[in-house]
């Protein structure tokens, strides 16, 4: 498993909590604190955040697949929730969830690109803050909503003072890449199997190890006991430093995972020959702090099937001294599989992003010196490097055409890296890139963007020269108070653009 590996990242010093909440947020984004060990293992991080609101993401790889076939999106949900209600509090004050509720409205499969939680504060108190938020796949379609109330405490003892510099600092690097950037090699049972061998032995291969699914091998969540008369699952998670976050605490968002987890094991329990099942709900109510000292965590899982088809799971956590350390509840619909109809309709969206675009400089002389079989291995080097730092800095690839990448980001800052670290990268084959950059409103429809930002960052990158990172006055206005620096490049015209427009490049 991949808990079993040594931990990477860091929890924050204790200068971190006598910083304003939202200054705590931001010192990750600016590469002020390391990436912490949930980070590297999921690459949940923020994106656009601002007071009482912000933006998280985590890419929707096949790493957070349970055994029902879904990605467990708890996580994600409560990095948002306690990351948005930091953002309201003083200096030497800490917020953690007391609930977590999330309604689903579609599966969550694995694609490209990433989830991303919105959330907003809707009310704070001295005592409590509540927070609202909704997830969307990388189509910009709803999967879920949900609310939390989060509790504030004082941080004893009283933390010290920060420095009177918070400088940059380097990330650890690693002879392999970060575990949700590694390829998915776990498999789960086929639904086929379900209907032909029955939810109980469905599930004992999981229990025997036949099958693993991504997530029990990345968390080390797993099914350990099946009670086939009273249709029990009980399940276990170890309490690893590679789930924390903030502090050597398991996050409550890996709690509310294993209450998931488990009660979509126990909803398969459920399944009659012709039938499947759509989870509607998840409550979990924290109830302790769990310490990440490696011990394990119990879920127990019972589910009953009411009027309607409506199926209630209940599920009780216990910490490894078997203090009970959350219960939650699961509600699901049990269906007809024939009523079950697949839509092709594509939703189209508007969103904010930000557009990159890249190409190689000088194309055409490479082409012509190494020849088209020589050419187009330096090509994919070249696509293999960018795409690298696309999926490190969560970008969502739109569209690849010859030479150039075109990306969207949730974060200016995000692309902002990326194009710093693609240029980098494809200097190491003896090429180089210009890139444009701009951030504003767009169509998404499906994976496809389109709109007058879309043209904006095109025309930008096309006044780039050798080696430019040029951006928009948005971008820059966007991302000022960072230690990001830009040199004024004028006044330009766009064409097909109306007005003239300033531009900037990035300054190292």
């Amino acid at each position: 498993m991949i808990v079993d590996e040594a931990v990477r990242g860091h929890v924050p010093p204790p200068w971190f909590w006598a910083l304003p909440g939202i200054d705590r947020i931001r010192a990750f984004d600016l590469s002020q604190l390391p990436s912490p060990p949930l980070t590297r293992l999921l690459g949940i991080r923020a994106g656009h955040v601002g007071p009482g609101s912000g933006t998280w993401v985590m890419p929707a790889t096949g790493w957070s697949m349970i055994a029902s076939g879904d990605l467990d999106i708890s996580m994600l949900a409560e990095a948002a929730v306690t990351g948005v209600a930091m953002t309201t509090l003083p200096p030497g004050q800490d917020v953690e969830p007391v609930s977590l509720v999330i309604n689903g409205f579609r599966p969550t499969r694995p694609q490209a690109g990433n989830l991303l939680a919105r959330a907003r504060v809707v009310n704070a108190s001295r005592l409590f803050v509540f927070v609202q938020f909704e997830i969307e796949d990388p189509q910009g379609r709803h999967i879920a909503l949900g609310t939390s109330h989060c509790e504030i405490r004082q941080v004893e003892p009283s933390p010290p003072p920060p420095p009177a510099e918070i400088r940059r600092v380097d990330e650890a690097t690693y002879s392999t890449p970060d575990p949700y950037l590694r390829a998915v090699r776990s498999k789960i049972a086929s639904a086929e199997m379900l209907e032909e061998q029955g939810p109980f032995n469905f599930l004992q291969g999981y229990l025997h190890g036949r099958f693993v699914a991504p997530f029990s091998e990345l968390t080390g969540c797993r099914i350990a006991a099946l009670d086939e008369e009273r249709r029990a699952v009980t399940m276990t998670m170890p309490a690893t430093e590679w789930l924390c976050r903030f502090s050597r605490y398991v996050p409550p968002g890996a709690i509310a995972a294993l209450v998931t987890t488990a009660s979509q094991a126990v909803g398969l329990m459920r399944v009659q020959p012709g039938q499947s099942f759509a989870g509607l709900a998840n409550s979990v109510t924290f109830l302790r702090t769990v310490p990440a000292d490696g011990r394990i965590l119990r879920a127990e899982a019972r589910a009953t099937i009411h009027g309607r088809g409506i199926g209630i799971a209940d599920i009780e956590v216990y910490d490894a001294d078997g203090e009970l350390a959350a219960s939650g509840q699961g509600i699901a619909q049990f269906i007809d599989a024939s009523k079950r109809v697949k839509t092709t309709v594509s939703e189209v969206k508007r969103i904010l992003a930000t557009l990159l675009f890249t190409d190689i400089v000088g194309s055409t002389e490479h082409a012509r010196r190494l020849g088209d079989a020589g050419w187009q291995a330096l090509l994919s080097r070249h696509h293999a490097a960018v795409r690298a730092e696309i999926q490190r800095c969560e970008g969502i690839e739109v569209d690849t055409a010859g030479d150039g990448f075109f990306v969207r980001f949730e974060s200016p800052a995000r692309a902002l890296e990326c194009a710093r670290a693609a240029r980098d990268a494809v200097k190491r084959l003896d090429l180089e890139i210009r890139v444009g950059m701009h951030t504003g409103e767009c169509e998404l429809q499906g994976r496809a963007l389109t709109g007058m930002a879309v043209h904006v960052a095109a025309r930008i990158q096309g006044l780039a020269g050798a080696g430019d990172i040029l951006v928009s006055s948005t971008v820059r206005d966007i991302v000022v108070g960072s230690s990001t620096r830009f040199e004024d490049r004028g006044q330009h015209t766009l064409k097909g653009m109306p007005g003239e427009w300033r531009l900037f490049s990035l300054v190292d």
